[in-house]
């Protein structure tokens, strides 16, 4: 099975302190498993500081040496909400593969990682989470504007997840299947930007606090947990976030 068969993009996500330990194997093996397969990596910049030039050079360097693949550079820190959304609205397909960095994607007796994944697009449409968690996830585009993307006043990393998750439920009163499959390992680095205040691991203070006191509110009656600790209701409406992108695939052809 070919990536041509099923369109879809690879999105990774990353920065500067896991360039040489995660970034450069992830996207050897992802070329190596499809070499021609779109790659769209979106590299996010320090909070605090100046963005690392010999990184920059480095990072360019090393992505110009695969074919397909296009880099999306942040000077200064951006939240991971908006490296997603960006990455998805960057990639060409309706369907993008979204990764973090600290993955190892394997092959075994002539079996990889990809196969595994494009069997299981034909039995899942739309978004879905492989292996139950979000450091890989298929996105679907269409679905990404109905739900409003991922919430970008989450402005550091955390929670984004379950925002989605709930919001996703909300809208389609189902929630986001998951997909298990092998070759696909996690390895979950705790390597993180130092200049944004930390709470749960690398997740941000801010984004939890907003998540739990302006966002949502625990209830008792009714309410959806979701990936959320308790049932909440939300009580922070969502503004709309690229309104005109639907237009965009609406009238692409047209041009």
């Amino acid at each position: 099975m070919s990536e041509q068969s099923i369109p879809y993009s690879v999105v990774i996500t990353t920065f500067d302190k896991r360039f040489d330990a995660y970034l450069v194997p992830l996207l050897a093996q992802i070329k190596a498993q499809r070499p021609d397969i779109e790659v769209i990596v979106v590299i996010n910049g320090p909070a605090k500081g100046a963005f690392d030039e010999v990184y920059r050079s480095s990072i360019l360097t090393y992505l110009s040496r695969f074919p397909k693949v296009f880099p999306t550079m942040f000077p200064r820190f951006q939240s991971l909400a908006k490296l997603w959304n960006r990455g998805a609205l960057t990639a060409s397909h309706d369907r993008a593969l979204i990764l973090n960095d600290d993955l190892e994607l394997k092959s075994e007796n002539g079996v990889c990682f990809f196969d595994h994944l494009e069997a299981a697009m034909l039995t899942h449409a739309g978004t879905f989470k492989i292996n139950g968690s979000f450091s890989h996830f298929i996105a679907d585009k269409r679905e990404l504007i109905e739900v409003g993307f991922f919430d970008e006043r989450l402005l550091g990393l955390g929670e984004e997840d379950g925002d989605f998750y709930w919001r996703f439920y909300k809208k389609y009163k189902k929630e986001i299947p998951s997909a298990d499959m092998g070759l696909i390992d996690n390895v979950q680095s705790d390597l993180a930007d130092d200049g944004y205040t930390k709470g749960i691991r690398t997740a941000s203070k801010f984004n939890r606090e907003f998540i739990q006191n302006q966002k949502y509110k625990t209830t008792l009656l009714g309410g959806y947990r979701g990936m959320f600790d308790k049932k909440v209701n939300q009580i922070l409406e969502d503004e709309k976030q690229y309104p005109y992108e639907s237009f965009y695939l609406d009238n692409k052809d047209k041009l």
